[in-house]
């Protein structure tokens, strides 16, 4: 069978009390993240190993069999309380970007809020994922808008959330996450001279062998989500067939990360909005 591209999910919070699922959009309940791994094990996937990736994305090697690559944003406490041992069941691993400036406690953000029983992941924590197979990436330290940043600012985002990382989980950082997926050229410039190999925006689609580098896709999946939509979501990459129309026209407009920039500022000043 052909290679049908890579779906790469983007998780968040994990939570079981269903009021609180309910008021924060990116959180799905304990239950349908159960039916999730349960239905992906039952499909015959398998979590894609990081080697596997850069093998797909530096030398165009196509992985083996059914693959998904499961991600989490932001480094929540129910990844270590419930996603662990739900995925270990089924011999998951995932990648966690990680935002720094949080470690152990909550955020202080208006626009980005803890529940009240909930917090950020303490570095023992995050060290038990690592052993558990889990990569741990970077989403910058402090959960801002990387496109509306200084340069010096934006260099110590992309650096400091690195380093803190490597020199306390002893692991290599190469991947990056935006936040609230925004980014532009200069973004993407200041993570390469980082040492960045790869980015993650929240452009729907699969990952494959043409996918770009510093913009690859990820498949949000959150509270509105019902198993048939899921189901939609992991085969095609896309909500709908209207959206993976849009989706490709808007790829084939943001390839080059400069005309990318052109046209948002185009958008915004015609009162459009961007990303």
């Amino acid at each position: 069978m052909a290679f049908q591209g890579i779906p790469v999910l983007n998780y968040h919070a994990i939570d079981n009390n269903m009021s609180e699922v309910s008021s924060r959009n990116v959180s799905v309940s304990l239950t349908s993240f159960k039916e999730h791994m349960a239905w992906l094990s039952q499909e015959g996937y398998r979590s894609v190993t990081p080697a596997e990736l850069q093998a797909l994305l530096l030398h165009k090697k196509q992985p083996a069999g059914k693959c998904v690559l499961l991600t989490f944003d932001d480094g929540y406490l129910s990844l270590y309380q419930h996603a662990l041992e739900i995925m270990s069941g089924y011999g998951f691993t995932a990648t966690l970007f990680l935002t720094t400036e949080y470690i152990g406690r909550a955020y202080d953000q208006d626009d980005f809020y803890f529940v009240k029983h909930d917090r950020q992941l303490n570095w023992d924590e995050l060290k038990a994922l690592v052993a558990a197979g889990w990569s741990i990436q970077s989403h910058g330290n402090a959960h801002v808008k990387m496109n509306g940043l200084d340069q010096e600012t934006l260099k110590r985002e992309v650096t400091l959330s690195k380093n803190l990382i490597e020199q306390n989980l002893g692991t290599s950082v190469y991947e990056f996450a935006f936040p609230y997926g925004l980014y532009n050229n200069m973004v993407i410039n200041e993570l390469k001279a980082a040492g960045y190999k790869f980015a993650y925006s929240v452009h729907s689609g699969k990952i494959s062998t043409s996918s770009k580098k510093f913009h690859l896709p990820r498949i949000e999946i959150n509270n509105m989500d019902n198993m048939d939509s899921f189901k939609i979501k992991v085969a095609t990459g896309y909500t709908s067939p209207s959206h993976a129309r849009k989706a490709k026209l808007r790829d084939i407009a943001f390839a080059n990360p400069a005309l990318k920039d052109l046209i948002e500022k185009w958008t915004h000043k015609m009162g459009y909005g961007n990303r």
